[in-house]
């Protein structure tokens, strides 16, 4: 596998598959929602993931007025977390990635990048973080998420569902990320698992890390991956001056004629 070393300014990322899974107490949620609603949950299981909640309701429920699709939004994320709170209590063991019992649980690596990157930043009086969160959630739901997982305490720039009119794949979530991080989104890595998100991510102009943690390395490929590695253990960082150098082992670019 070739190994690149990239530098870049700021990492944005998305949370949810990327820093952390959810997806036992999500997929929990999905049944409840498709039982009230009558909708098919093979679908909502394979096709919502990247996309912001409300969106979702909103195709598959078009009878529902935009207030009443974000109230129900807002009431899925909160059951996420109640039902990976209620797990937790229950757990056997404490739970991990390989065994989240649950839970929502940090992915493998995550603690240790954000650690190298959070390290580096603070070594300097008035660096800027390096990175930030990007995600489809809301906004209390997704601090709570990420938060319990103590992988590290959340960055300045969060951007979630509520900061934006357009979800991913629209360019809009991650261009604000940028925005919001004050630098050229052309200098940024955008580190997604979502196919929706890796698009979001290159029509920003970013260049994009995929990760197989959710979806195979083909569908991240075929929306314009740049690198794809199974997940943040195959990614390191270390700061020269104001600039971050990340190293990625990524696999190689496959032919997708």
């Amino acid at each position: 596998m070739p190994v690149y070393e990239v530098e870049v300014d700021t990492l944005l990322f998305d949370m949810d598959g990327t820093l952390i899974s959810s997806t036992a107490a999500l997929s929990a949620v999905w049944v409840e929602f498709a039982q009230q609603y009558g909708m098919d949950l093979d679908d909502l299981l394979h096709n919502s993931h990247g996309k912001r909640t409300v969106e979702n309701l909103q195709e598959r429920l078009p009878h529902l007025s935009p207030e009443e699709a974000q109230s129900e939004a807002v009431r899925f994320e909160d059951r996420i977390t109640v039902i990976s709170d209620e797990n937790r209590k229950k757990a056997t063991s404490e739970p991990t990635a390989a065994n989240p019992q649950g839970t929502i649980v940090g992915l493998p690596g995550v603690k240790e990048l954000l650690s190298q990157i959070n390290e580096g930043s603070k070594a300097q009086p008035g660096r800027r973080p390096g990175w930030a969160i990007v995600t489809s959630a809301t906004g209390d739901y997704a601090r709570k998420a990420f938060l319990s997982t103590k992988s590290s305490d959340a960055p300045e720039v969060f951007v979630s569902a509520d900061d934006v009119t357009a979800g991913k794949p629209d360019p809009q979530p991650y261009k604000k990320g940028a925005d919001l991080s004050k630098v050229d989104i052309t200098k940024c890595i955008v580190v997604e698992d979502a196919p929706a998100g890796v698009l979001s991510g290159k029509r920003a102009g970013a260049r994009v890390l995929g990760l197989k943690t959710t979806h195979d390395a083909k569908r991240l490929w075929l929306q314009g991956a740049d690198f794809v590695v199974d997940d943040l253990s195959k990614v390191s960082a270390r700061w020269e001056g104001d600039k971050i150098i990340l190293t990625i082992d990524s696999e190689e670019r496959p032919s997708l004629e």
